[in-house]
């Protein structure tokens, strides 16, 4: 990525003059990168659904309950994403693509890498050594260069719409999320085919337990997660060097794939016996760690979000009555903007709570409309909105 292209994608700490307006869309054709991440998504697509056609004719209720499970599944973890970034600083296609780069362009390439790894182990050392110790040595290796390729892809498509850390977390948290799901269903579906009953049900909750709830927090989302704030130092930082800069990402990259090495690894099996109780508690125990690791990298994202928030908003919004002191303060922090909805729910009633929620996110679209297209008529209707809410709420929140 050239010096120009960088330059775009400025951080809140940097000297701006102007602010930017306008973001390059995901739909760029031409740019040699936009059709580089489709071929590829859509080559794994027919390789996904070939590799599972088999299952469907076997198992079919398996196969299509696991894909209403781990849809609701992804549907939570969107959820949760999207309201993390209080700016909406990406269109749901940046999801959508993704979600589709990490469960079909990655596990493409990442399902026979991992079995070429594992064949050249077995013949450079062992077999036996293969069986315990091959999927911690393939697995990092492929899985989290690839599903990182696809956030660099997304990022030069487009590029300006990368402008704070928790917009490059973001997309990588659902490229490994797609990686997860996609595997997850692949395990469900292969785990009813030999499954000792004939039951095509119980898989699927099973795998559920074990793969979404036991493992999920600290699973592909959360490695992708750690490697994609490597990218976006990169990114944010033109001032840096650029040795440095790489530095950064190569040592977020070498994390995640530490963290990824542990979790696939035999260490600790020998001290849990094969019970689900004994399995529950090693999973915690090599898991935790990864989400402790991603949660840091969350939250530093998150603070530096807010702080951006906090300067649009002061530099596009000024007007006190559209945002006023307390309010441009909880920006950035929705744990704090949702406490004063629910104190003035308990103390006020629904209806002020209500309110006073569509008022909070009116706010934030005010800023995000005025930081993409500038203040003008097409800010008038959030502006309108703001002044119609609070014009609304006074009369009930007024003390007697």
């Amino acid at each position: 990525m050239s010096a120009d292209d960088t330059q775009v994608l400025i951080g809140p700490e940097q000297d701006r003059g102007e602010w930017p307006v306008g973001t390059d869309s995901f739909f760029q054709p031409q740019r040699a990168a936009f059709w580089l991440l489709a071929a590829l998504i859509v080559n794994g697509l027919f390789y996904t659904v070939n590799m599972f056609s088999m299952g469907f004719r076997v198992v079919p209720v398996t196969a299509l309950l696991g894909l209403l499970v781990w849809g609701v599944y992804t549907l939570i973890f969107v959820l949760v994403f999207r309201t993390l970034d209080l700016l909406e600083q990406h269109p749901p296609e940046a999801f959508v693509l993704a979600f589709a780069w990490g469960g079909f362009g990655a596990v493409y390439f990442a399902a026979p890498a991992n079995i070429a790894i594992q064949g050249l182990c077995a013949k450079l050392v062992s077999p036996d050594f293969v069986a315990a110790w091959g999927p911690a040595i393939a697995g990092p290796i492929t899985e989290e260069f690839l599903k990182l390729a696809g956030v660099i892809l997304l990022v030069l498509v487009a590029r300006n719409q990368f402008q704070t850390y928790l917009s490059v977390l973001i997309v990588g948290a659902m490229a490994g999320l797609g990686f997860q799901v996609i595997e997850n269903l692949s395990y469900t579906v292969n785990a009813s085919m030999h499954f000792p009953l004939e039951n095509q049900v119980y898989p699927v909750f099973l795998n559920l337990f074990t793969r979404g709830l036991l493992s999920g927090l600290w699973s592909h989302a959360a490695y992708t997660t750690i490697a994609s704030f490597g990218v976006a130092w990169f990114l944010l930082h033109p001032e840096r060097s650029k040795a440095m800069r790489i530095a950064v990402a190569f040592l977020c990259f070498a994390l995640a794939w530490a963290m990824h090495f542990i979790w696939n690894s035999p260490w600790l099996e020998d001290l849990f016996d094969g019970g689900y109780g004994e399995m529950a508690v090693m999973l915690l125990v090599k898991g935790i760690p990864a989400m402790i690791a991603a949660g840091l990298f969350w939250r530093v994202a998150a603070r530096e979000n807010g702080a951006y928030l906090h300067a649009l908003a002061a530099y596009f919004v000024p007007e006190r009555e559209l945002i006023r002191d307390d309010e441009w303060m909880r920006l950035g922090a929705p744990l704090q903007r949702y406490k004063v909805r629910r104190q003035m729910g308990w103390t006020f009633g629904l209806r002020a709570r209500w309110l006073k929620t569509q008022l909070q996110r009116e706010q934030l679209r005010l800023v995000r409309k005025a930081m993409t297209y500038g203040r003008g008529a097409q800010t008038l209707r959030h502006e309108v909105a703001i002044r119609r809410l609070r014009a609304e709420l006074e009369p009930l929140i007024r003390q007697p």
